[in-house]
């Protein structure tokens, strides 16, 4: 990818952030071989996501791996040394990061270059769209090293039972596996991967930041509401989004459209 804009963390070791093309950015897991996530590497992303949100700029990211490996989770090193007061800055750390992800202001296209294991797979699981290449697959390897965690974002993309077997049996899935039981992922040919997302990226960019932003608080927002509280909270969104020159825009935009097809 063409680096045309700054990166949105400062000096990022493990990231490599670029701009495409206007109101795109891309961020590049890259770190070793492996794309395996240390603690500095989960500031890195919580750092890099956080900035993004605050960035005018920006309208949508597109979240992949350098290399053949998209992510294969916690460096297992940390878990090596790991008690109760070591642990729960471990998991701060992680919960900051992977929270920072869907928490990010603008959405996130996750681009599955390759194996996303664990928290590379929770990653992946928090975007807001998922573009997987042909030789992509999903794993939840906890149980086989000693730790638990990342059945909750799993079951953001797959049925309970779906994700209890991955858990259990700690065997990952390819691609078209894990769309197959249900996951809402997009399942292109390698080469076709980055050129899918931007091309996603691209319908997305082209909207207005102030509604994304919105719509994506919006989602978040009401994601594990009930039915009427839900409801009721995007209507409230609506409300504000209406107030803005931006929403004037588009439909008065929409309504010249329809106009001229009526003629």
């Amino acid at each position: 990818m063409p680096e045309t804009g700054k990166s949105a963390s400062p000096h990022p070791r493990h990231l490599v952030v670029s701009r495409p093309e206007p109101g795109i950015v891309v961020v590049e897991l890259a770190r070793g071989k492996v794309n395996a996530i240390d603690r500095d590497m989960y500031g890195e992303i919580a750092d890099t996501f956080e900035a993004l949100s605050d960035d005018a700029s920006a309208r949508v990211v597109i979240l992949t791996g350098r290399g053949r490996i998209f992510c294969a989770g916690n460096d297992l090193k940390a878990f090596e040394a790991m008690d109760a007061a070591s642990g729960d800055t471990e998991m701060r750390a992680a919960r900051r990061a992977l929270l920072g992800v869907r928490e990010c202001a603008i959405p996130v296209i996750a681009a599955i270059n390759g194996p996303a294991l664990g928290s590379g797979f929770g990653m992946a699981a928090l975007c807001d769209l998922v573009v997987a290449s042909e030789r992509a697959s999903f794993g939840l390897p906890e149980m086989n090293v000693g730790v638990l965690g990342g059945g909750k974002f799993t079951a953001r993309m797959l049925p309970e039972q779906a994700m209890r077997r991955m858990f259990f049996t700690a065997e990952p899935v390819d691609a078209d596996t894990f769309r197959r039981w249900g996951a809402p992922v997009e399942v292109v040919a390698h080469d076709a991967l980055l050129e899918t997302a931007l091309a996603q990226a691209r319908v997305i960019a082209a909207k207005s930041r102030h509604a994304l932003v919105l719509a994506k608080q919006s989602l978040n927002g009401c994601e594990n509401l009930d039915l009427r509280t839900g409801y009721e909270l995007e209507q409230s969104f609506t409300v504000r989004l209406s107030e803005h020159p931006d929403s004037k825009a588009a439909l008065a935009s929409r309504m010249a459209e329809l106009s001229g097809e009526n003629r």
